[in-house]
């Protein structure tokens, strides 16, 4: 692990115990508020945690998504897209979830940033098939989640409800994002052929 990746995760896990002592109910996702203009729960509530057993699992899930995609992305890259992974996350939320009044938690930003480095290991020849593998990994916890596994032990742990949209919110980020990442090299492949002819 670069020593980059190792101080992200410590700032990463300070600015996660230090909203952790704040007021709750002043920055988690609550939708009436939000439409009262507090806008800045759109982002503020993926930082936010039931409790400290809620709040260690997503320490750990940071971190491991981070130690495993060591330097797949700059420092910068990864808090670009944690905020806008939770801003999105958030927007998708309020309009497509309005049975969902409240929300907690960074599971779905984790969601979002392990994705997009899988689909960035795509683009490195050498990475493809561990990219490939993580990919349907996450697609199999997905697809069990959907079907109500693993759920209710998750729910037990945290002693609260576990919000599948946002994990699928999360993915579906991350795959835009690593759409994104690809556009480059197929426009460059696209050219080159041109060029060619």
């Amino acid at each position: 692990m670069s020593r980059h990746t190792l101080l992200l995760i410590l700032a990463l896990w300070l600015l996660l115990v230090w909203t952790q002592s704040l007021d709750v109910n002043s920055w988690a996702y609550n939708r009436h508020q939000i439409a009262n203009g507090e806008y800045w729960r759109l982002i503020t509530g993926h930082f936010i945690h039931l409790n400290n057993m809620h709040l260690l699992l997503n320490m750990l899930g940071v971190a491991l998504v981070l130690v495993l995609f060591d330097n797949v992305l700059a420092i910068w890259q990864w808090l670009v897209v944690l905020l806008a992974s939770a801003f999105i996350i958030s927007v998708l939320m309020y309009f497509n979830l309005p049975q969902v009044q409240g929300y907690v938690g960074l599971s779905g930003v984790i969601h979002g940033l392990y994705v997009l480095a899988s689909m960035r290991l795509l683009i490195q020849p050498k990475e493809r098939n561990l990219a490939i593998i993580l990919i349907l990994l996450v697609t199999l916890k997905l697809l069990t989640e959907n079907r109500g596994q693993g759920i209710s032990f998750t729910a037990d742990i945290i002693g609260g409800h576990v919000l599948l949209q946002a994990h699928l919110f999360g993915a579906l980020v991350g795959l835009l994002f690593g759409v994104l990442a690809w556009l480059p090299k197929w426009l460059n492949a696209d050219k080159n052929k041109n060029n060619d002819i």
